[in-house]
């Protein structure tokens, strides 16, 4: 399993982040939070094809 990174700009809220994250991608693939190191599934795809995913324990956003 990738490790994955915090993305930026940092998102203050879920509700920010899935509305610029707003396509659903339930293919995706798992990393590593940065954080915690918890598994995070990158199910959320921008207009740009870029996956990210929302880390519960750190409440932040991550992608690969």
């Amino acid at each position: 399993m990738k490790d994955g990174r915090w993305l930026a700009p940092r998102y203050t809220s879920k509700e920010i982040f899935e509305k610029d994250y707003g396509n659903l991608d339930l293919g995706g693939m798992e990393v590593k939070c940065p954080g915690c190191k918890d598994r995070v599934a990158l199910h959320r795809k921008n207009n740009f094809g870029r996956n990210a995913g929302w880390c519960k324990r750190c409440n932040r956003a991550v992608d690969v």
